[in-house]
């Protein structure tokens, strides 16, 4: 049974990602989990929701305004929403797009050997920032 998304998610910036969520049910394992959250330390007003820890539910980050730009899903998969210019830099460092979600969340597995707190901050700043693309300043 799919699990409930909190109605306060349900804004037409979370369209793509809710219709991912509602599809396919995601499950996160723990290290999954973690390298999210870990991905989002330090980063000022970041918050997370998975809708059933005890079941190994995914897990979202999100902005104070609801905006949902990380997730982490499977045994290891971490995607992040990012803006258009910073895609190229996030693809080669190992990640890939991963249209399922949308057209902008590129997604990382298995390769723990990337350092995802500088692709979280981008999600970020994108995400909090206003409802245009800003250029962030990135590798």
């Amino acid at each position: 049974m799919p699990l409930p998304l909190d109605d306060k998610f349900r804004t037409p910036e979370n369209q793509a990602i809710i219709a991912f969520i509602e599809r396919e049910n995601p499950s996160a394992h723990d290290d999954a989990s973690t390298l999210l959250s870990d991905s989002a330390k330090g980063l000022p007003d970041v918050r997370w929701y998975c809708p059933n820890l005890p079941s190994y539910a995914y897990m979202v980050l999100y902005t104070p305004g609801h905006r949902i730009f990380g997730i982490a899903f499977g045994m290891s998969a971490v995607a992040f929403l990012l803006p258009s210019a910073s895609i190229p830099g996030a693809v080669s460092s190992g990640g890939q797009l991963h249209p399922q979600i949308g057209a902008q969340w590129v997604l990382w597995q298995s390769n723990w050997t990337v350092d995802l707190r500088v692709w979280c901050k981008a999600a970020h700043d994108y995400a909090a920032g206003s409802r245009h693309e800003r250029r962030c300043d990135l590798p």
